[in-house]
């Protein structure tokens, strides 16, 4: 079992690589075409969009998939597909609110950000159906056409065959996930319709709203980083630290790569009365850590070949934000188990604990330290997720 675990986590980790290879090289030709503060804010749109996208996902997805593998209703799927549209007319006033108070007020831009918006609830809810079914290469598929669109932006940005201010480069940030839609086609004919349900959402949302406020907590630590970055600091400090960080998150590549799999399967093992295979967790953590060590090598020897000295600050944080991610994708993957085991109540316990400390270190080391204040501010967050993940692994 171990085995195949293995082989799927493998397989959607290559896949999930080569998306964030994609993807971080149209970062890299968005931060070479833009001057630092445009960049800045470009990474602040684009991960608020991101963080604010999870709205349309709120814990939905991971209840939907192990609540309809442990019990099988066919029901749930209209549930699902009820929350989605819901849950979509909540983000877009709080996007409009969140865009207004950062002064993006450019109508260009709160246009795409909204259709990016729309792309995302599209792109996640596909993600759930098909790892529901572990039809994992569809899955792959799924995230990677967005990727392949970007990838070959950021051909003709380093050939310089075309050129992009900060609107051009946020359009195809935010309109290329839609192209994830093409993979409807492949939805089985149930899977296309469904009856709209808003009185039977009640009980899925109670289970899904803890872990939907520890998901936009997770999602949403990128955006609060160069938040917290653009309020002490500047638009320049936050292209800087985003550079860094956005290196050191390809680690949420590795978590989301195991809970794809270890979610539906451990879901399976609990409807078969099997026990989890700890052992088969213990070792991915242990290569976490020994690929962040290696990665830490790698990226700080190629940085200045393709940056130059642009981006010599976002080095030196590099060491201790990878550490930072690596350890926050370990207690990511692990809360698989309280999905299955109907307890998302600990996953908010532990990203709320988190995002406390992680709070008050901020105001403790930035004032000091800067930049590298609110790297090590991860990096103790990070590792203070995993020691609580486990008590409450072991405590339930």
């Amino acid at each position: 079992m171990i085995k195949k675990s293995l082989a799927n986590v493998s397989f959607v980790g290559i896949g999930n690589a080569i998306n964030a290879a994609l993807n971080f090289a149209f970062i890299i030709a968005v931060a070479n075409s833009l001057d630092l503060d445009s960049f800045g804010r470009y990474a602040l749109l684009t991960t608020l969009l991101v963080a604010i996208s999870r709205l349309t996902d709120f814990g939905t997805n991971s209840v939907y998939v192990a609540r309809s593998i442990i019990i099988g209703k066919k029901s749930l799927q209209d549930v699902f597909y009820t929350l989605k549209i819901l849950l979509l007319l909540i983000a877009i006033p709080v996007s409009l609110v969140i865009l207004i108070g950062f002064k993006f007020t450019d109508i260009t831009l709160v246009i795409l950000f909204l259709l990016g918006l729309v792309a995302y609830l599209v792109n996640y809810t596909l993600l759930a159906l098909f790892q529901k079914a572990e039809n994992f290469s569809k899955l792959v598929l799924t995230n990677l056409l967005p990727s392949i669109i970007k990838g070959i932006l950021a051909l003709l940005l380093f050939t310089n065959l075309i050129t992009l201010n900060l609107n051009g480069a946020f359009a195809v940030f935010s309109l290329s996930v839609f192209s994830s839609a093409l993979f409807i086609l492949f939805l089985e004919n149930n899977q296309k319709r469904f009856t709209f349900v808003p009185s039977k959402i009640l009980p899925v949302l109670r289970q899904a709203y803890p872990a939907g406020i520890s998901q936009l907590i997770q999602e949403g630590w990128p955006s609060l980083n160069t938040t917290i970055t653009k309020i002490t600091q500047d638009f320049a400090d936050v292209g800087i630290f985003s550079l860094a960080d956005k290196i050191s998150r390809t680690f949420s590549i590795a978590a989301v790569s195991v809970f794809t799999v270890l979610l539906p399967k451990s879901a399976r093992r609990k409807k078969e009365n099997k026990g989890y295979d700890f052992k088969e967790i213990i070792l991915l953590s242990v290569l976490l850590l020994v690929l962040a060590t290696f990665s830490i090598v790698v990226v700080k020897f190629f940085m200045p070949i393709v940056f130059g000295n642009k981006f010599d600050e976002s080095i030196a944080l590099l060491g201790i934000l990878i550490f930072a991610a690596a350890f926050t994708a370990i207690h990511t993957f692990i809360e698989h188990i309280f999905y299955v085991e109907e307890k998302t109540k600990y996953i908010v316990y532990i990203n709320v604990g988190k995002l406390l400390l992680f709070l008050l270190l901020t105001t403790i080391l930035i004032p000091t330290y800067s930049l590298y204040g609110l790297a090590i501010s991860n990096l103790v967050a990070g590792i203070f997720g995993v020691a609580v993940t486990i008590f409450f692994v072991e405590f339930s």
